[in-house]
């Protein structure tokens, strides 16, 4: 091979993995929020199964919907955990699921400031189309 042909493959090259590099950072933004819309409505449901159980009465703590005695009624095998350490919670002045970043290690595809129920609106200058 000569010169000139090394470096048009390595031009190439630098042309395809410029192009992959920012589709990938979206496609990935975007599972990351499907995963915690998800997550969210597995434990809303939950949260409604307890109610219905429970004569309308909201659960307070992730351990009612995971009890860890054999003999309760599970709702959820295990508390979900979220991508990038995001966190969720029990907002009980709705009935519903919340989720919140859990640390600086929360990727920026996750930008609201305070926690979130469903659904989520979704800052829009982050959000590819």
């Amino acid at each position: 091979f000569t010169l000139v042909e090394l470096m048009v493959v390595v031009v190439i090259i630098g042309i395809l993995s410029a192009i992959a590099v920012p589709v990938y950072s979206s496609v990935t933004a975007k599972a990351n929020r499907s995963a915690v819309e998800a997550n969210l409505r597995t434990i809303d449901g939950a949260i409604m199964a307890y109610q219905t159980a429970n004569s309308g009465k909201t659960p307070k703590v992730s351990t009612d919907l995971v009890p860890t005695d054999a003999t309760e009624t599970k709702y959820l095998q295990e508390w979900p955990s979220g991508p990038d350490n995001v966190e969720y919670s029990i907002d009980n002045g709705r009935a519903t699921a919340a989720a919140a970043s859990g640390d600086d290690e929360t990727g920026d595809w996750f930008t609201p400031t305070a926690p979130v129920s469903l659904p989520i609106d979704w800052d829009e200058s982050s959000e590819d189309s």
